[in-house]
């Protein structure tokens, strides 16, 4: 009990004393191939937040939540979230900025996790997995990106999609 009382100590600790930033993402998806194929017309929205511990310069490591909103295709792609269009992604996020001049730079960003349909259906788990590239503006405290990648998310019986998500990066540092 004293080892657990003592790591939870230093975790709290090295939390407090870490340089955190939070995310804040959104992005449109241009599907380029989905299973079962009734499915291919498949587009949907994707936001949320990270809460990101920088590691090294530029390195930054951390977990979030998201949320993707199913514009038209979910019927035939995820049934079982076709009652909110929704599903909650639980997710696990890593970042590398590069910088190009004083005030701008390019961010690569990489995230996998769970994908809960229906925000309730854990029968029905799947997983996420994606990377971005976003040509990033960098003002001090405020970083602002835009940019596109590709996202990958298989459900329960062999469904999934391949996306281009085309969106935008906010990161504010505290």
């Amino acid at each position: 009990m004293k080892k657990l009382l003592v790591f939870a100590v230093v975790l709290v600790s090295v939390a407090a004393f870490a340089a955190v930033n939070l995310d804040v993402f959104g992005a449109y998806h241009f599907t380029l191939s989905a299973s079962p194929t009734d499915a291919a017309s498949l587009t949907y929205l994707t936001f949320g937040g990270a809460a990101m511990f920088e590691v090294a310069e530029g390195v930054e490591i951390g977990g979030g939540v998201g949320l993707a909103y199913f514009l038209k295709g979910v019927e035939d792609f995820l049934p079982e979230a076709s009652q909110t269009k929704m599903t909650l992604d639980l997710l696990v996020v890593a970042k590398y900025f590069l910088p190009i001049d004083d005030f701008s730079g390019l961010t690569f960003k990489g995230y996998g996790g769970l994908s809960v349909p229906n925000f309730t259906k854990f029968d029905a788990l799947g997983y996420v997995v994606g990377i971005g590239l976003y040509y990033t503006f960098d003002l001090v405290d405020f970083k602002f990106g835009v940019g596109a990648g590709i996202e990958m998310r298989t459900y329960k019986d062999k469904r999934s999609a391949t996306t281009i998500p085309v969106g935008a990066l906010l990161n504010v540092r505290f």
